[in-house]
């Protein structure tokens, strides 16, 4: 089954008094395998786990993962006292009340306000037990992307399928149709002569012959074997595990070629009308493959 490089997937914690995790992810078709991940500073030790993670579940397309996190409250910060840096604090307050001759001594206000006497700063998570429980929301997230890929990717088999269809139908129209364009030819090439040379008596070994070539330069049934092999490998392809994107891609560029080929070969209205059909048809599926995974 297909899957679409176009979705969305998120998943966040529920707990209420512990760390907080949500996690959204937005997929877009892109040529290779392109993830850009956006977290926490505190959290980004972590971010090449996370992109191991999603590389193992995805193939192609480009991935914008947004990471939000919140810790649990208590833990939140950290405040350290510089014990060298205060008493030195100290030591240089008692040099100035001796040489001033003061006897005034700092009050506990006065030692907290120095620069760098506390230092307050975000207490470090425990990556290990973040990764836990990170990674579970992760999974959740991933799942509801491949969830929802694989829903538009069930939608583009149906569509690409009547589709492929539709171009089945037009090939056959167009191979009954290419036997008689020899035989109309020949009976215009006989009723010109017949016009032009009304005294003289008309070869038919010479019609014949000029037919023969007519036919032969004009033969399109190697092109119209050459379609159906295609289709059937377009119609293998879409029932494939895995990413099979660039391969409907390939098969789509040759059916185009195939068609484009018939269009200068037939030398008819009625067959070229049907190419242009198939050819808006193939043009669709081309659209359509560039988001297929």
């Amino acid at each position: 089954m297909i899957h679409s490089m176009t979705g969305y997937g998120q998943a966040e914690s529920e707990a209420e008094h512990a760390a907080w995790y949500k996690v959204e992810m937005r997929s877009v078709n892109h040529r290779y395998l392109d993830i850009s991940i956006r977290m926490p500073r505190e959290l980004q030790p972590l971010e090449d786990k996370v992109r191991r993670r999603l590389q193992q579940a995805l193939g192609r397309g480009r991935i914008d993962v947004f990471i939000y996190w919140r810790p649990e409250e208590e833990n939140a910060v950290s405040i350290t006292l510089d014990q060298n840096l205060l008493l030195a604090y100290l030591q240089a307050l008692d040099n100035i009340n001796k040489l001033c001759g003061l006897t005034q001594k700092p009050n506990l206000e006065m030692l907290a306000r120095f620069p760098d006497v506390l230092v307050v700063e975000k207490a470090q998570p425990d990556l290990e037990k973040v990764w836990s429980d990170l990674a579970a929301i992760i999974d959740m997230a991933l799942a509801d992307l491949l969830r929802r890929r694989q829903e538009e990717g069930t939608y583009l088999a149906a569509d690409l399928t009547t589709r492929l269809e539709i171009i089945e139908k037009t090939a056959a129209q167009i191979e009954s149709r290419a036997p008689l364009v020899v035989e109309e030819y020949r009976k215009r090439l006989s009723e010109r002569l017949q016009e032009f040379l009304t005294e003289t008596e008309i070869d038919s070994t010479r019609i014949l012959m000029e037919a023969a070539i007519f036919a032969d330069r004009c033969n399109i049934t190697e092109e119209l074997v050459r379609i159906k092999s295609h289709l059937g490998g377009f119609r293998a392809a879409l029932a494939q595990e895995g990413p099979v994107g660039r391969k409907l891609d390939f098969i789509t560029q040759e059916l185009l070629r195939e068609a484009n080929t018939i269009g200068a070969k037939a030398n008819d209205y009625e067959i070229a009308k049907r190419v242009v059909q198939m050819k808006a048809e193939l043009e669709k599926i081309r659209e359509q493959v560039q988001n297929i995974e």
